[in-house]
């Protein structure tokens, strides 16, 4: 048995200072991930070719997925300092090269100036984002999962989340007041890099507060272990050797979460200005409205799994976006009220299946392994059915002629998540670790 060295020895952390420091690098990836969405259709325009709209914002969004390609080696690097150096910094690690790939593209010539090198300084930027942001989510949940009792954890999982949700709610709130400020014209043509450059400021108070708590009891515990130190400089491969068939499950689950994401943070509005005919400015303020329908749906989740459980909040959140997509959709092409109504509908779905992806990504792995196989795991969900998502929106909608044809994929999808939940729920019913699981359902607590 190995001692825990005395500057790493855990204190006990106040909810407080828990949720703040996890979520506040939580709060700038998702601001980070959003804003590109955001200014999608305008980037499309300072950095592509002009001539062919619908090519250069079909570009624009292949940027958009091209972050989730360098994500899974981020998670496998991140999650291999999580697992043998500490949670807190891999937290570190990844907030400060996250908000870095951000705030330089605020910086970046458009291509009517510099042409080609353009479009590859913006790829350059995309590819650090994704290294960045690829430990960052998996580190931050295991980081406030081993920090708090079992029957406390689904709701501090959820605040956590909501941290999330604050960051996508922000960048859509951030564009709207500087399109009011600047006027439209103004924050197309320049106006939009402000929204990049307010990540450095992000990323400092991120290091801060991550520097400024204890490492997790439980990683000081499995680091002190004979067995871990034995393995401890492989984590990666005990985790494909112990645990492929949990990242299995965890993939078909998850693909809900990892599809919806991307729809509602930047194809849904794209979708609202060309389906629905909505103005940049009325859209932005309709994506704030839905925003905080989902944070408010998240915290509801968050209570949902403590009285029902990891397996069944998983069931019910695929159900609700196989249900409602594709009406969803439909009311959303009507103008702005109908875009209210269905953005709110799909928001819930997020909320729902948000707080149970999160909670599985530690609940389904154990310690010594659980930043790198839920990193990794969530990374290849994500670049399957996120990275590619709001692309496969726009041309299936291209290719069948109708504005709501991506809604029957998100639907299936929905429906998958539920299937893999069904299939899966021996191992859903029982976290993942040496403890004996807790009787009954989770209870919510203060």
């Amino acid at each position: 048995m190995g001692m825990v060295p005395a500057a790493d020895v855990p204190r006990a952390e106040s909810p407080r200072r828990l949720i703040a420091s996890a979520g506040i690098g939580n709060f700038a990836e998702w601001y980070d991930f959003a804003v590109y969405g955001v200014v999608a259709s305008i980037l499309a325009k300072q950095f592509f070719p002009a001539g062919n709209p619908a090519v250069a914002l079909i570009s624009a969004y292949a940027l958009f997925g091209l972050t989730y390609v360098s994500r899974p080696l981020g998670g496998l690097f991140a999650g291999w300092l999580g697992d043998t150096l500490g949670r807190r910094r891999a937290l570190s690690f990844t907030v400060l090269l996250m908000c870095t790939g951000t705030m330089l593209i605020g910086f970046i010539p458009t291509y009517s100036k510099i042409g080609i090198a353009a479009p590859l300084l913006l790829a350059i930027c995309r590819l650090i984002q994704g290294l960045g942001t690829g430990g960052e989510y998996s580190s931050a949940i295991a980081f406030v999962y081993e920090h708090s009792d079992p029957r406390v954890r689904p709701v501090r999982i959820s605040y956590l989340v909501t941290m999330t949700f604050l960051g996508i709610t922000t960048s859509v709130l951030a564009a709207s007041v500087c399109t009011a400020i600047v006027g439209e014209s103004v924050f197309e043509n320049w106006g939009w890099r402000i929204l990049f450059l307010l990540s450095g400021p992000l990323g400092i108070a991120g290091l801060y507060l991550r520097n400024r708590v204890a490492e997790t009891p439980e990683f000081a515990r499995v680091n002190a272990e004979s067995e871990v130190q034995h393995t401890k400089a492989t984590p990666i491969r005990a985790a494909f050797r112990t645990q492929a068939k949990a990242m299995v499950l965890f993939f078909c689950v998850v693909s809900a979460y990892a599809l919806i994401t991307p729809v509602l943070s930047s194809y849904f509005i794209t979708f609202m200005q060309s389906s629905g005919g909505i103005s940049h400015g009325a859209s932005y303020w309709i994506s704030v409205v839905v925003n905080l329908v989902m944070i408010g749906a998240t915290l509801v989740a968050g209570r949902l799994m403590s009285n029902h459980g990891l397996q069944r909040t998983f069931v019910i959140g695929g159900l609700f976006i196989a249900v409602i997509s594709v009406p969803a959709f439909a009311l959303a092409s009507h103008g702005v009220a109908g875009a209210l109504v269905g953005g709110s509908l799909l928001a819930v779905g997020k909320g729902i299946v948000a707080v149970a992806g999160a909670m599985a990504m530690s609940y389904m792995f154990p310690a010594r392994v659980r930043v790198t196989a839920g990193a990794f795991a969530y990374n290849v969900c994500t670049i399957t059915f996120g990275a590619a998502g709001p692309a496969i929106g726009l041309w299936l909608n291209d290719a069948t002629g109708t504005s709501t044809a991506f809604s029957v994929y998100l639907a299936v999808v929905g429906a998958l998540s539920v299937v893999a939940a069904y299939v899966g729920r021996s191992r859903l019913s029982e976290p993942a670790t040496s403890a004996p699981a807790p009787a009954g359902p989770l209870e919510y607590q203060h």
